[in-house]
């Protein structure tokens, strides 16, 4: 009996010696570690972007990859009023419940979309994994397609205290979804997870991982503190620093280093739009959110999708919902529109980004050629990027993604030079134009300005050529510059349609600005601005009044329903109807 009790006991002393020895993490460098960040998010970018619909995005042929564009969703529950989407995000929390939540169970069933499901879990031991391929069942029963992240962000939690466990638990969750031709694995970490907790200590390999996920979320404060340090801003990619493009690159680092190559997503992101101590961040929160939905996927087009956590959690300190902030709303509605996403599951997008000196030739749409400028100049989270053509300037755009129509008919066929010019930066780029065709760098392929295309696919939709026409009380009305259509809005030139209206017309040269008054009402626009005010009041349009062909355009509704009057598109005539 003794002999047995002294057994135990060294078994029990054996047990508890061996589980108190935890993984032995190495210490950082601390100084090389923040002169790397330091690179990261001190470096300024000016790059000019243009529209491509010839497929040039990298395609890595993974499970559920699209091969052309990206997905954009946000998470199921709180979609409601942006819908449609092309992403859905969803948990299941434990392995004790084998199916999402309502209402995720019945959305999933009935749309177009790719469903990203969180399983998580709360220890890495012990899997249950009889549970897990319960879950995997019924989530291959929807008959959809769907991305499974098994036990995120272990780069922040217990989760990660024994990579070799992790590693181990995410391999074999991979081999049973692998069984299911529906189901696609994540290996999704945290953006901004221990220092000391590097992400190749938590990869799985190729063979297991479909995609790369990461958790991406733009905070103002660390560890929620007003008075967050140089160096943990710099470190963590807070305040200053936030913003998305900037957190994906300590992941995109890793994966080059070890030439991971798998497509990525942001599997739950967002950006802080306020606090629980009530103080709003919308100054703030307006670009950083625009560079999550424009420029994450003109950067790197390697992201080919983004889920927005869209969730109010009254425990956290920063808060990252939009449904209830007018302007984040409407960010995301545009960006949505914007041709750079998949609107359904195995369809493609309109257009993808790709950087002007990739040689590419592209074909005017109604004569326009949509470019973009990439700008991140420290010290300047917004500003005004202007565009000139052989040193006469041309447009600008004071917000992003600095969208500049440049419409191809107002220039001569053969050379000549594009500069973007942002706070004392500026960036030449030399492009040829051929009839219809542009290309930045060379010779533009005869191909694209011959008159038969053979492969309508890769080139934009159908031009219609029939002009857009503007009724106003019966009367068609005519302008000196025919009107445009810039992200589904229809703009006309500035001074004409105004006093069309009736309306004065003041052009105050220095600010930009058109003050218009018509009655007890005053309209005011800048150019490059996105906001027009009615008597003082501002709101917010879905694209800005803008220069083209050395006109003031400006966007025929906002200003039709300002004068009170109602507005009808005709699609098939391609006509706008005003009436007082």
């Amino acid at each position: 009996m003794k002999r047995k009790i002294a057994f135990l006991l060294l078994v029990l002393i054996l047990s508890t010696i061996t589980n108190g020895l935890a993984y032995n993490f190495p210490e950082p460098n601390w100084t090389a570690l923040l002169n790397e960040r330091k690179a990261m998010v001190e470096v300024n970018e000016f790059e000019l972007y243009i529209e491509s619909h010839s497929g040039t995005a990298p395609y890595y042929g993974a499970k559920l990859e699209p091969y052309y564009g990206a997905y954009l969703g946000m998470t199921v529950d709180t979609s409601d009023g942006f819908l449609p989407l092309s992403s859905y995000l969803s948990y299941i929390d434990g392995l004790s419940r084998s199916d999402l939540y309502y209402p995720a169970n019945s959305m999933v069933k009935t749309d177009e979309v790719i469903t990203t499901v969180a399983i998580n879990v709360n220890s890495i031991n012990n899997i249950d994994y009889d549970a897990l391929r319960r879950i995997l069942n019924t989530l291959n029963s929807y008959n959809k397609p769907m991305a499974v992240r098994f036990a995120n962000e272990m780069n922040c939690s217990p989760l990660g205290d024994e990579p070799d466990h992790y590693i181990s638990a995410f391999r074999n969750f991979a081999n049973i979804a692998h069984e299911y031709d529906n189901l696609a694995t994540v290996w999704s970490p945290n953006d901004m997870g221990a220092l000391d907790r590097p992400f190749q200590y938590y990869y799985p390999g190729d063979e297991y991982v479909d995609w790369v996920g990461l958790s991406c979320y733009t905070k103002k404060y660390f560890m929620d503190n007003p008075n967050t340090t140089y160096n943990d801003s710099v470190f963590f990619m807070t305040g200053d620093f936030a913003w998305a493009t900037n957190k994906v690159k300590p992941l995109l680092d890793f994966m080059k280093k070890y030439n991971v190559n798998k497509p990525i997503m942001i599997s739950e992101g967002g950006t802080a739009t306020s606090n629980r101590n009530g103080e709003a961040y919308e100054e703030w929160a307006l670009p950083r959110l625009r560079n999550m939905l424009y420029y994450l996927v003109m950067k790197y087009p390697q992201i080919k999708l983004i889920n927005y956590f869209n969730v109010l959690r009254n425990d956290e300190y920063e808060r990252y919902n939009i449904s209830n902030h007018n302007y984040a709303t409407e960010i995301f509605k545009e960006a949505s529109r914007s041709g750079a996403y998949i609107q359904k599951f195995g369809e493609k997008a309109e257009f993808s980004y790709v950087p002007a000196n990739s040689q590419e030739t592209v074909v005017g749409k109604n004569g326009i050629v949509n470019l973009y400028t990439f700008a991140y100049l420290t010290g300047h989270p917004t500003m005004t990027v202007n565009y000139s053509i052989d040193g006469i300037w041309y447009s600008l755009s004071s917000q992003i993604p600095y969208k500049c129509a440049l419409n191809l008919n107002d220039i001569s066929d053969g050379q000549h030079t594009l500069t973007i010019a942002a706070y004392g930066t500026s960036k030449n780029y030399s492009f040829i134009k051929r009839g219809n065709s542009i290309c930045f760098g060379k010779e533009p392929d005869p191909a694209y300005y011959a008159p038969i295309i053979e492969e309508p696919i890769t080139l934009p939709e159908p031009i219609s050529e029939k002009p857009i026409q503007v009724i106003l009380n019966g009367k068609n009305t005519d302008f000196s510059q025919p009107p445009i259509i810039v992200n589904g809005s229809t703009l006309v030139p500035m001074r004409e349609i105004f006093e069309s209206f009736g309306a004065t017309v003041n052009w105050q040269e220095n600010t930009q600005t058109v003050i218009s008054l018509r009655g007890n009402i005053k309209i005011s626009m800048q150019i490059g601005s996105n906001k027009i005010y009615i008597n003082d009041a501002p709101t917010t349009l879905g694209v800005e009044a803008q220069l083209i062909n050395s006109k003031t355009m400006v966007p025929l509704r906002a200003v039709s329903e300002a004068f009170g009057c109602t507005v009808t598109w005709v699609e098939e005539e391609r006509t706008v109807i005003i009436n007082e």
